[in-house]
């Protein structure tokens, strides 16, 4: 059967208790000689009993020395120390403040000594200084506190500057979105009046020509043809679709139409009226559109696939096949 585990608590017994604190003192002091030899250290150990009686055991270095390089390292903790302990040797600072009147009262004055004098200011440096010690140390635990937040801060702003941007990008690709021919319909509707202009064009990259289709539809007061028109020295496929918006943008403002709805299959053409900006080679063709932009009430410029703007792509194709006839008699 094993030693039974001794409870730690305060031994009532006088002599029981005296024994327990020489046989562990002396435990305690073997346990520092043998940490000393063991690892090279320098040990330094005070005891005091609870008569008062000091212990002390110091290995290698001695003992004073030991306790002089704690008081180097620790200097800054053992004066602030000290000066909470001075400071609650004089009470607290409203009872410092009614020593200091009762003593420079003019009745009092005259028998106050210098010593007296030279107490009471050591008292008081002594409250300013843990004053000042309590005014710093909470000043720095206000410092981590609004460091604390400005990190939340910052961490929060960049979940809602992320979110701004996925948001940002949701808007463009709606912006950008395919228009099917149901989303046609519910553009067209007889209240807003808009009027949709369905433009292809098709480019021969072989001869440079190209042949421009539009197909009006809508509720206006009166119908616009539909727009079939070759065009030849044409640099791009891009260059072709600008030029089908310039002229479907300017035929509108002709016929007097203020509320207009551009469908084109080219994306990158859509983007650059929303962006307002350019490319150099299509410079002169975006300042023309940019330019009748302020005619228009109402104007918005959106993508269709070519799936759905077949009937503009069959008349384009036509003035393209027409332009090649012209240009085979012709030579």
């Amino acid at each position: 059967m094993g030693r039974k585990k001794l409870e730690i608590k305060p031994i009532e017994n006088k002599s029981s208790r005296q024994v327990t604190f020489s046989k562990r003192r002396n435990g305690l002091i073997e346990k520092a000689r043998q940490l000393s030899v063991l690892c090279d250290a320098s040990v330094a150990l005070l005891v005091v009993s609870a008569s008062g009686k000091l212990y002390s055991f110091s290995s290698g270095v001695n003992l004073v020395k030991i306790l002089d390089r704690y008081g180097k390292q620790h200097g800054d903790d053992l004066k602030a120390l000290d000066r909470q302990s001075k400071a609650l040797d004089c009470g607290s600072h409203h009872e410092l403040l009614e020593l200091v009147e009762s003593k420079l009262e003019e009745s009092n004055v005259d028998n106050v000594s210098v010593g007296s004098l030279v107490q009471l200011e050591e008292h008081l440096e002594n409250a300013l200084s843990v004053t000042r010690a309590r005014k710093t140390e909470l000043m720095l635990k206000l410092v981590e506190n609004l460091k604390e937040k400005e990190k939340l801060l910052e961490e929060e702003n960049h979940v809602l500057a992320s979110q701004m941007e996925k948001s940002n990008l949701v808007r463009a690709e709606a912006d950008y979105m395919e228009v099917s021919p149901g989303q046609i319909s519910d553009i067209n509707l007889p209240a807003s009046g808009v009027k949709l202009f369905q433009i292809y064009a098709a480019w021969d990259s072989s001869s440079g020509g190209c042949g421009i289709g539009g197909i009006f539809s809508g509720n206006n007061l009166k119908r616009i043809p539909n727009l079939s028109e070759p065009r030849s020295h044409v640099s791009s496929a891009l260059m072709a679709e600008a030029i089908a918006v310039r002229l479907a943008v300017v035929t509108s403002v002709y016929s007097n139409v203020r509320s207009l709805a551009v469908l084109t299959d080219s994306l990158s053409l859509v983007s650059l009226p929303k962006k307002e900006a350019t490319q150099p080679e299509l410079f002169g063709i975006m300042f023309d559109i940019y330019h009748a932009l302020s005619y228009f009430d109402r104007i918005s410029f959106h993508f269709i696939s070519r799936t759905f703007n077949g009937e503009a792509d069959l008349v384009a194709k036509s003035a393209l096949t027409l332009l090649s006839v012209n240009s085979s008699v012709g030579g």
